[in-house]
């Protein structure tokens, strides 16, 4: 099992702590992490963006997708109330990215705080 970090901003740290977003989506350009690092069973810490990591949950299914506009249409419409898609600020945005991995969260939790070292940016850390 590795230990990953994601940084979340507001409304979705949010979201997830409630329930109502129950996968993770992390869209990029290239290869970077979690695409193709995250694995079913990882532990997932939970970082609000610029507060320290409050809440802990486990990767129970894991999709990574090399994208095109179909495919991108396709998540959109088969998963995007439990991602929040409504809530991002331009989903024609991620029509440019070239990678997704989509992490369905379970037995999320709020853990005692923990300080970890800033991300400089980074919205997603391996921590092995």
């Amino acid at each position: 099992m590795i230990q990953h970090i994601a940084i979340l901003r507001q409304p979705f740290f949010d979201m997830v702590l409630s329930g109502e977003k129950t996968i993770e989506s992390r869209w990029s350009m290239n290869k970077v992490a979690p695409y193709g690092k995250v694995s079913v069973g990882d532990e997932i810490l939970l970082k609000e963006t610029g507060k320290d990591v409050t809440a802990v949950a486990t990767a129970e299914k894991v999709l990574f997708f090399k994208l095109t506009p179909e495919i991108v249409e396709e998540i959109r419409v088969k998963y995007g109330k439990q991602i929040g898609t409504d809530k991002f600020e331009n989903w024609q945005k991620t029509l440019q990215k070239k990678y997704c991995t989509l992490i369905w969260l379970k037995d999320v939790k709020p853990i005692q705080p923990i300080k970890v070292k800033r991300s400089n940016g980074a919205g997603w850390l391996l921590m092995k």
